[in-house]
């Protein structure tokens, strides 16, 4: 199943508004033989091993000669073609002979889906500082030029989006109108003019890019949730609209449980191409911070949250102020990191960054199940305006659709790495929180479009004020690839092969860093300088320091204090990490790669030190 992932009240953070398009973990059929098994998701193998006499939908990937044959074969019924195969549906033996196939290699469950769902974020992100120029309020950067397509449960007539509107399409069957009051929230965040709120004093409720265009694809139905299987169609329609519409951002408030690899999951690999295809996909990280008991969770990053590519979006409690003083990072937020327990080198940090999620008021869809279910949660604008007050990591997940929108109209040419890269460099680590629940820090949108707009790390500004507040930039990055330019040169002259060049000339002078050639998902880079701690050690018994403590990576199979947050129960999984509830700053790890200190060691050579 597929949710959104917003929250109206704390009761429903687990339930029906979390992030959710996620398919099921793969699991191994339970019943083991020698002929060939096609792996197949946690969610349909749960539903296989459950009985029933009920039909069974699938999601198989292949030629559609395939599609046909099994279908034949199986005595299944095509429910709905796929670019990249198709929806086939049928009895719970036949599903199980189907898995026998050799053509079949994965199969998944055509889940459920559902969408994720105070201070403005355009405040407390600086993005309204870059509105104005001397031409006048909004003559500056508000995301003109600039489509944004949102994958959630559709647009209402509301005044404040209206205008933005620029293509409606539906998946569900139900028409594009907004039946449960989440779409027309995320995209008000996004792009609402703010109209309803308006007065000769000024106008509150502004989206982020309140210019930039927006295109409603429906896929949730009016009960919130909807199928992987639209999902997966809408994000190939924006792929193949892409040139037309002018989509340069794909926005996913949505999700569902993530289990196993991204490489088996539909959906996932469907961001993935749209990503290939210059697509920057913002998606939420999730609602699955805590237990109802509010125990931590560790590793509830949802899918298609946890896919590499995606700019993954965690989200920020402002305590209703735009200074940056009081910020926390959201209870209910996902922490990472993602991967698969059984394959120890996938393990990855999720989210990228958090941004403003906590009780945002922006357009309210009137008749909708949400509008109807939770008066309380209703606003009223000073110019009449219809809004509610909505929390979850689907609304930082909006707030930060419309960031990247205000940083590609300042540099339309960036790349969905390039525009990761930024936004995570210019993020502000929030002091007390780790990585694996903030990622690279709080978003930054004026520091993201100056670097932005220089491409170069010296002479952009990493201080910059909000609220009255200095605020400095973490000058932290992750991806799977981190590059600048045609393929991998951040700086003024370039540099051949693979080798990542980070700084401003060759060869190395002064704070100038080359990582290695050919440099892979797990690399991480901070600030202009290699820096952070003392030494960081690798090896087979690894700690941070001279013990193990409360709030150290440990990088091994080492016991954790209990009163630390871990992935299972207190053992660390396999080589992976395990980081603290109150994760100290200065501790970084990413993945199967050392990052960095005074000294890095790998195995029983340095590459790096002082």
């Amino acid at each position: 199943m597929i949710s959104h992932t917003s929250s109206p009240s704390r009761s429903t953070v687990r339930n029906a508004i979390v992030i959710g398009l996620v398919l099921a973990g793969l699991a191994w059929p339970t019943v083991a033989s020698a002929q060939h098994r096609a792996r197949v998701s946690k969610g349909l193998q749960q539903t296989l091993d459950a009985g029933g006499a009920g039909d069974a939908r699938v999601i198989y990937e292949g030629p559609q000669a395939e599609v046909e044959r099994l279908a034949r074969s199986y005595g299944l019924v095509v429910t709905k073609q796929l670019a990249s195969g198709a929806v086939l549906s049928g009895s719970h033996v036949a599903i199980r002979a189907l898995a026998t196939d050799n053509a079949v290699g994965v199969l998944a469950e055509d889940a459920r889906v559902f969408g994720m769902s105070s201070a403005d974020p355009a405040q407390t992100t600086g993005a309204n500082q870059l509105w104005k120029s001397k031409g006048g309020n909004f003559a500056g950067l508000i995301g003109k030029g600039i489509s944004i397509a949102v994958i959630d449960s559709g647009f209402a007539r509301h005044p404040d989006i209206d205008k933005r509107v620029l293509k409606q399409v539906d998946f569900t069957g139900e028409g594009t109108a907004d039946l449960y009051g989440h779409g027309t929230h995320v995209a008000s965040i996004i792009a609402g003019s703010g109209v309803g709120s308006q007065t000769r004093a000024g106008t509150s409720n502004v989206g982020m890019a309140p210019g930039a265009a927006l295109i409603n694809l429906k896929v949730l139905s009016g009960d919130g949730t909807g199928y992987v299987s639209d999902v997966i169609e809408s994000l190939e329609w924006a792929i193949n609209n892409r040139d037309r519409y002018g989509i340069r951002i794909i926005n996913m408030s949505l999700g569902t449980p993530a289990f196993g690899s991204y490489e088996d999951d539909p959906m996932a690999r469907a961001v993935e191409r749209a990503v290939a295809a210059g697509i920057v996909v913002v998606s939420s990280a999730g609602n699955f911070g805590k237990l109802p008991d509010g125990t931590p969770v560790v590793g509830g990053i949802v899918s298609p949250g946890y896919t590499p590519s995606a700019l993954t979006v965690g989200s920020v409690n402002t305590k209703g102020t735009i200074g940056r003083g009081d910020d926390v990072v959201a209870t209910y937020s996902s922490r990472g990191p993602v991967g698969n327990a059984e394959n120890e080198a996938s393990w990855e940090l999720k989210p990228d960054l958090v941004a403003p999620g906590n009780a945002i008021v922006a357009a309210g869809a009137v008749g909708s199940y949400l509008w109807n279910t939770y008066p309380e949660k209703r606003v009223t604008g000073a110019n009449g305006g219809t809004y509610m007050t909505l929390s979850g990591s689907s609304m930082a997940t909006a707030a930060t659709s419309g960031a990247v929108a205000l940083v590609l109209q300042a540099q339309p040419k960036l790349t969905p790495a390039q525009v990761k890269f930024a936004l995570q460099y210019t993020a502000e680590p929030i002091a007390g929180f780790g990585l694996i629940e903030q990622g690279a820090g709080s978003l930054n949108v004026p520091l993201a479009a100056s670097l932005a707009t220089s491409k170069n790390l010296r002479q952009a500004s990493t201080r910059n004020f909000i609220g009255g507040e200095a605020v400095q930039a973490g000058q932290i990055a992750f991806s799977n690839t981190i590059v600048w330019g045609s393929t991998i040169v951040w700086g003024s002259s370039g540099a051949k092969g693979d080798t990542i060049v980070w700084g401003s000339q060759l060869p190395l002078k002064g704070d100038t860093i080359v990582w290695g050639s050919g440099t892979k998902a797990n690399t991480i880079v901070w600030g202009s300088t290699i820096v952070w701690g003392s030494t960081i050690v690798w090896g087979s018994t690894i700690v941070w320091g001279s013990s193990v403590q409360p709030n150290t990576i440990v990088w091994g199979s080492y016991r954790i204090n209990p009163d630390t947050i871990v992935w299972g129960s207190t053992i660390v999984w396999g080589s992976t990490i395990v980081w603290g509830s109150q994760a100290n700053a200065n501790t970084i790890v990413w993945g199967s790669t050392i990052v960095w200190g005074s000294t890095i060691v790998w195995g029983s050579t340095i590459v790096w030190g002082s």
